[in-house]
């Protein structure tokens, strides 16, 4: 008896093994042989306009705070006279008075136009955190070919990028074969409600369908996946969510001396500690499974074994994608607080305790499910929660890889960024571009800056190299090669 149950398990090991290696040996990455990368021109005068452009200081403050239109105009007038051809050759739309569309008629008008975007806004610099730059966060210093400032990297570089390459082109007299729309947002930091939201509205009602919208979001990485010896450029092709969860205790506060056990930050304190000592749900959806079998191709055979047998094994692939910030946001709704508030005074117990969470929210997912996830980890009636309504986006649709919009913008990326493998990608922020995806079935996310350093933290900054590839990419992308 024992060695027929023997036999048996031992049977059933051997059928178990041998269909992990049939799936493993059948499953076909999705890598891709690029073509042959194209030498980068030298764009002399795009360093120069980057560093002037980060000194201008367009910063957007909060969604209900004003901004220093002073910058603002500033930073017009900047364009105006940095980029001249741009502005007499092109028909220039102003909305919520600093957001810009140039519209560059094509020689095929029954084409449907082409959308490129970036933003003009960038996000504050912590006053305390100021002394920690190795240079000034509004200098604009070039040195050692790199460029220091805030928005070197979000997202100046790539609208000056774009400037620049439609001015050089404009130089050479080029016309391209379909209408070409150029999208400034003034502040996409603050959700975009003032610029994007309207001039997409004006597309909309215009009955502009874009063939494509490309905007920024995927870049080029060689971090996380060292073993590649090779950049991934990921492409984003689709985008999570976007909600605030707001969190407050009433408590009778008082004088300090005389504290009761628990104050309203005593139970603020636990609330937020019970929401972070779990996560949502993990999904891996279509666009990071793409990413997985691009990558998976110069990877160990049990690599490959884990990602074709996630029937058997997404447990273990969701615990080592867990393992890194990067990986970890492309499977899971996140929540981190990034508003404490509480207290007028140091001997005053306040009565009044409250805290925000951020929220990206992956395909699959709303916002509702945040708010039930966090009203079950708190599981407090004496802490409210509930969700903000003005920035709120839910996840977007996605563009296959399949379409030729992704092919087109994949071809141009192989052709800048030398030994590349180019993937979908599912961007964990939120853009600008979300509000084309109504009315537009190919909306990309992509900006060939590779490994981006300081990103709305310390040191942002951006090398003379990256700025260059960005011009020829762009480029290549207006004139539709």
């Amino acid at each position: 008896m024992v060695k027929k149950i023997v036999l048996s398990l031992l049977g059933l090991l051997i059928v178990l093994l041998a269909v992990l290696l049939i799936n493993t040996f059948r499953f076909k990455s999705a890598a891709v042989e690029g073509e042959k990368a194209l030498a980068i021109g030298n764009h002399d005068s795009a360093a120069a306009h980057l560093s002037r452009a980060i000194q201008i200081k367009t910063v957007s403050f909060g969604d209900t705070l004003a901004i220093d239109t002073t910058e603002f105009t500033q930073f017009r007038s900047f364009m105006e006279s940095t980029y001249p051809l741009m502005h007499s050759k092109l028909e220039r739309t102003v909305f919520g008075e600093f957001s810009y569309v140039f519209k560059w008629k094509g020689k095929d008008t029954t084409a449907a136009p082409q959308v490129l975007m970036a933003h003009l806004d960038v996000v504050p610099v912590e006053a305390i955190a100021e002394s920690k730059w190795t240079h000034p966060p509004f200098s604009g210093l070039i040195s050692q070919d790199t460029i220091w400032g805030r928005g070197a990297v979000d997202d100046k570089g790539a609208a000056i990028a774009i400037m620049e390459a439609t001015e050089e082109l404009l130089n050479e007299n080029y016309t391209p074969e379909r209408t070409t729309y150029i999208c400034f947002g003034h502040d996409e930091e603050i959700s975009g409600r003032r610029g994007a939201k309207v001039f997409s509205k004006w597309f909309a009602d215009n009955n502009i369908k874009p063939a494509v919208v490309l905007d920024e979001g995927g870049m080029i990485d060689t971090q996380q996946f060292k073993e590649l010896k090779k950049p991934v450029a990921v492409i984003g092709t689709g985008e999570k969510g976007y909600v605030n969860i707001d969190i407050a205790v009433e408590l009778p506060g008082g004088h300090s001396s005389m504290p009761l056990p628990e104050t309203a930050i005593d139970i603020l304190n636990t609330a937020i500690s019970k929401v972070r000592e779990e996560q949502m749900p993990a999904i891996i959806t279509p666009p990071v499974q793409e990413l997985l079998g691009v990558t998976v191709a110069s990877q160990s055979l049990f690599t490959k074994m884990v990602v074709a047998n996630q029937w058997l094994f997404k447990g273990a692939l969701v615990s080592q994608m867990e393992k890194s910030k990067q990986t970890n946001a492309m499977i899971h709704t996140t929540l981190v607080p990034t508003i404490v508030k509480a207290g007028i005074k140091d001997n005053v117990i306040p009565t009044i305790a409250k805290a925000t969470f951020n929220s990206r929210i992956l395909p699959g997912q709303t916002s509702d499910d945040v708010v039930e996830f966090v009203k079950k980890a708190v599981n407090d009636p004496r802490v409210s929660v509930s969700k903000q309504t003005i920035s709120l986006m839910e996840p977007s649709t996605t563009t296959p890889s399949t379409h030729p919009a992704f092919k087109k913008l994949a071809s141009i990326t192989y052709k800048t960024v030398p030994n590349a493998l180019v993937s979908p990608y599912l961007v964990v922020g939120a853009t600008d571009s979300r509000y084309f995806r109504s009315f537009s079935d190919a909306v990309l996310n992509f900006t060939p800056i590779q490994d981006a350093k300081g990103f709305h933290g310390i040191d942002e900054r951006i090398g003379v190299t990256d700025l260059n590839r960005m011009v020829s990419f762009y480029r290549l992308f207006i004139s539709g090669k």
